[in-house]
């Protein structure tokens, strides 16, 4: 009945006429009493009752019952018949109620028992929509942010049929978000907003809101630091001295893994091993960082995407600390984070509560037991430490570094959105994390809240964007055979380019002797060829051809390794001296004091030993600091577990934004350290009071632009540091009222090459010749260089150089020598034309015809002395058209010396004519016995032209 709502209360009889009945309507109230609304007599088996949105609300509970009398006898009734309870308006109803937070999926579906409301001006069933907004309010949401999640913040209800008390009927889903915070179980509301509508009965009203428990499931993390020192998820402790590639984690819950580079590094007595690289797949990305290309000590890592799935990717790559921490997170919450040295890395992993369960590798179970870590691929509990590594090593050619696996995405990826409403934020970290946010978003990237401590730069789309793939490495390892080619060693679009913005290799006078004593090793780290008997000598070309690089561990036996150092050290180290330095480089350090409450004792305890152990294996003091990272990023995580007690730990946060708090020699910011002048680093500890100096330019600072490249320069000198800060600074010198004046600076960063040597990018220069120059100027701008431009260099952005002038000038029309300064002549026979230099000769790019004559003139293009006229192609046929057609026809004709010609008709019938390109066109209307002439000529740019005609 249009949108009016009627209920029926229907019963059952006998087909006896004389029977009448008494039908009464109540409801239950608020307080859960039944309120009698009408009463009526009827001698129907069913009756009707109005939802008016006045005696009977969306929401309300409502009965009917029934008694019968016989119509001669009204006074006596037969027993009451109550019907069941009947619900109107819309329910949701959710899959489950109590949820744990492991990324699952759930339904939530949404029922309107009653016909949703139509456009008062279309009683058509397709506009019978109702938009149901929903939101979330999840426990302690204003210090800890949603704790679930929606496949959508709007349901849209379609009237239809009613049937089994459904009206309208919409599916949507719940999940919960993991977060990587212990925040207990939270219980969170899942609501309608209140309708907003023209409709009477539907506005203002609100469904009934669900209840959804969400469990906290901690996440987990795993360490392989240094050695590699390896904590498991689970918290088991051990050692892996072995060299070679290894699954380091795998997901047999999401499709993600890891795998891990491991070459022998630092220790002249002990063989030790140190991670060198990493390949990490989640679905159809596959990205390596990796710096196992090489020689340990000379090589940087190189961040390369070696597959990507287009059709979605929640890939998010950051840096901190100047790009001394790389963090690579995914879109179920896991992440990957280097800690870079110039021996290698330090690996820190997480696992997502999704996973809980579902790991194995070198990382462990991941079920809360330390003792089933060690395992082998088929789940099997192994004892013998070597096995576990052993099985979890892989052989040449079998890892993410050589091969991609194949995948099938999902076509429709998931939408995860953030219902909340307006949340009443209590944190600082959480209001600004929020303000770049609206309270309603989705994403297909995963169901995730990541903290973010310790200040980072977002570089995801330096390498990943939606058409770019990077592939191959750059350094110095054996490479392949000639004319080998595998998908793994030719880049499709560009080769993989260093990881630039970061890594400064830390540069001491320990490091000399590290490279040295390196060299005396067994000869792993070596080139392969100055080994000998090496086990892979005997690689064919098509062994080789499996590989991305040849990495020379994988070939090396797996040895079972005398791993009992004595003390003391070969330099004569006792281990109380090295516990002692150990105790002041870690335990004594800033982070482990200002983060002690959050860390314990057993945590600094357990890198002290690790120091120790360091000390022992390497004998160099370089390894001192080596485990503070791991401080660090546990420090991190436990601050970002606690966040209900964040604002108690405003000074631990303080030391993760500001290391060692600038060391006194910056200021804190939000987003790090900001040095002061004469200090750099990401913690301002490097003294900048070495100012760089340039001792010379490329080419001796004098630049021919018609003989190469000028836009890039090599700056020669020394002081350079490979920091953030390391930029050119290019003043240019003009020209003023016969004298050299300074234009204002401009600022380029600079390419760090080594300590001697970088390169700078000119800033872009205009050559054309500025508006209103007379000749009498041109005549004096060609005795000057095209331009000069003083070069600086600073370390810090601060302190600056001494200056070096570049000049460019057009070896064409001058000769510039170089005495004190540079010094340009005009040449002899040349031209200056438009601002551009030529030589004699020599031709208009655009109309060759054209050419240079300086006796003529200097800045005029000359016809050529020999122009030679224009050749016209003869027809190959003899030319004919009937009365009434159109006679169309291309003449053709070229230039000897090239240039462009131009068709004119001289003479022909009436309404005929020929385009400048050479079309002829007529209509024929004399009789077709009569013979006609078109006379025309061809001219080119110098006016040299040829007549012809046609018949």
């Amino acid at each position: 009945m249009g949108n009016s709502i009627y209920l029926k209360c229907s019963f059952e009889s006998s087909s006896n006429s004389s029977l009448g009945y008494v039908v009464a309507w109540s409801r239950l109230s608020p307080q859960g009493t039944k309120e009698e609304l009408r009463q009526e007599t009827t001698i129907q088996t069913s009756a009707f009752i109005e939802l008016d949105g006045f005696n009977l609300r969306l929401g309300d509970k409502i009965y009917c019952s029934s008694s019968s009398f016989f119509l001669d006898s009204p006074d006596i009734r037969g027993a009451s018949v109550e019907s069941q309870e009947f619900f109107a308006g819309i329910t949701l109803k959710p899959e489950v109620s109590a949820v744990s937070e492991d990324g699952r999926v759930y339904e939530l579906v949404v029922e309107s028992t009653v016909p949703v409301p139509c456009l008062e001006d279309s009683p058509s069933s397709k506009q019978c929509n109702l938009s149901l907004k929903l939101n979330t309010n999840s426990q302690d949401e204003g210090v800890l942010r949603a704790d679930l999640s929606l496949s959508s913040c709007v349901v849209d209800l379609s009237r239809g049929p009613c049937r089994d008390g459904v009206c309208s009927q919409a599916l949507i889903y719940f999940s919960p978000v993991t977060d990587f915070v212990r925040d207990g179980d939270r219980k969170t509301q899942i609501s309608v907003k209140p309708i907003i509508t023209q409709n009477f009965l539907w506005n203002g009203y609100s469904p009934q809101s669900v209840q959804i428990t969400v469990k906290d499931v901690p996440s987990a993390y795993c360490y392989s630091f240094t050695d590699p020192h390896i904590i498991t998820f689970d918290g088991r402790h051990y050692e892996n001295y072995q060299i070679g590639t290894f699954v380091l984690y795998k997901s047999s819950f999401w499709p993600f893994e890891v795998h891990v580079r491991q070459w022998e590094c630092g220790s002249l007595v002990h063989s030790a091993s140190c991670a060198c690289g990493f390949v990490a797949r989640d679905g159809g990305d596959v990205i390596a960082f990796d710096m196992c290309n090489g020689e340990m000590g000379d090589t940087k890592p190189h961040l390369s995407v070696k597959k990507r799935d287009l059709s979605k990717s929640g890939i998010r790559i950051t840096e901190a600390y100047q790009g001394r921490k790389v963090t690579m997170t995914f879109s179920s919450g896991a992440f990957v984070r280097a800690d870079v040295f110039d021996w290698g890395m330090s690996l820190t992993l997480r696992a997502p509560s999704s996973d809980r369960n579902h790991t194995e590798g070198l990382c462990g179970t991941y079920d809360g037991q330390a003792n089933n870590d060690f395992h082998s691929p088929g789940g099997a509990t192994l004892e013998n430490l070597h096995t576990f590594i052993a099985e979890w090593r892989l052989p040449p050619g079998a890892s993410l570094f050589d091969i991609s696996l194949s995948y099938h995405s999902t076509l429709n990826p998931r939408k995860y959105c953030n219902c909340q409403s307006e949340p009443r934020l209590s944190s600082p970290r959480t209001r600004s994390q929020s303000a770049s946010s609206s309270d309603s978003t989705c994403s297909h990237h995963g169901n995730i809240q990541l903290p973010n401590v310790i200040p980072s730069l977002d570089v995801t789309a330096e390498y990943i964007s939606s058409v770019e793939l990077f592939k191959g490495e750059g350094n110095h390892r054996q490479q392949l055979p000639p004319g080998s080619s595998t998908p793994n060693t030719r880049a499709q679009d560009r080769e993989a380019r260093p990881h630039q913005r970061g890594f400064p290799r830390r540069t001491s006078k320990d490091e000399v002797s590290i490279s040295a004593r390196h060299q005396q090793r067994r000869g792993r780290r070596q080139p392969y060829h100055y080994i000998s008997n090496p086990p892979y000598q005997s690689l064919s070309q098509s062994d080789l051809e499996g590989f991305t690089y040849f990495f020379p561990e994988d070939h090396e036996p797996q040895t079972h390794l005398d791993m009992s150092p004595t003390w003391p050290t070969p330099s004569g180290m006792a281990e109380q001296q090295a516990r002692a330095q150990c105790l002041l480089a870690v335990a004594n350090s800033s982070i482990a004091l200002g983060c002690r409450r959050l860390l314990g004792e057993a945590v600094v305890s357990g890198a002290v030993d690790m120091c120790v152990t360091d000390l022992q294996l390497k004998d160099e003091q370089s390894w001192l600091s080596a485990t503070l990272p791991l401080l660090e990023n546990e420090c991190e995580r436990r601050l970002a577990e606690e966040r209900r007690q964040e604002e108690e730990h405003q000074d631990v946060l303080a030391l993760l934004k500001c290391p060692s708090l600038c060391n006194g020699n910056g200021q804190c910011s939000e987003w790090g350290c900001v040095c002061f002048p004469g200090f750099v680093s990401y913690d301002c500890s490097v003294l900048s009071d070495q100012i760089s100096e340039i001792t010379e330019l490329e080419k001796e600072g004098v630049c021919d632009v018609r003989q190469g490249d000028c836009a890039t320069i090599h700056v020669y000198g020394q002081g350079f540091k490979d920091s953030y800060e390391l930029k050119c600074e290019f003043v240019k010198e003009k020209f003023v009222d016969g004298e050299w004046v300074l234009d204002d600076p401009q600022f380029v960063l600079a390419t760090f090459l080594d300590v001697t040597a970088l390169e700078c990018q000119l800033p872009l220069e205009d050559r054309r010749v500025p508006a209103g120059l007379d000749l009498q100027e041109l005549e004096m701008v060609t005795d000057r260089p095209l331009a000069r431009w003083q070069i600086k260099v600073s370390n810090d952005g601060y302190s600056y150089s001494n200056a070096k002038i570049l000049t460019l000038y057009d070896g064409a029309c001058q000769i510039c020598s170089l005495n004190t300064e540079v010094l340009c002549t005009l040449r002899e026979k040349t031209c200056n034309i438009d601002g551009l230099c030529y030589s004699e000769g020599e031709s208009n790019p655009s109309s060759p015809c054209l050419v240079c004559r300086p006796d003529s003139s200097k800045h005029t293009w000359s016809i050529a002395e020999k122009n030679e006229p224009p050749v016209l192609q003869s027809s190959p046929f003899n030319l004919q058209i009937f009365q009434g057609e159109n006679f169309i026809y291309q003449l053709q004709a070229r230039d000897p010396e090239g240039s462009a010609v131009l068709f004119t008709l001289e003479s022909g019938p009436r309404d005929a004519s020929l385009s400048p390109a050479g079309l002829l066109m007529w209509k024929a209307t004399a009789e077709t016995t009569e013979t006609h002439t078109f006379k025309f000529t061809v001219t080119d740019d110098c006016n040299a032209e040829t007549r012809s005609s046609v018949q």
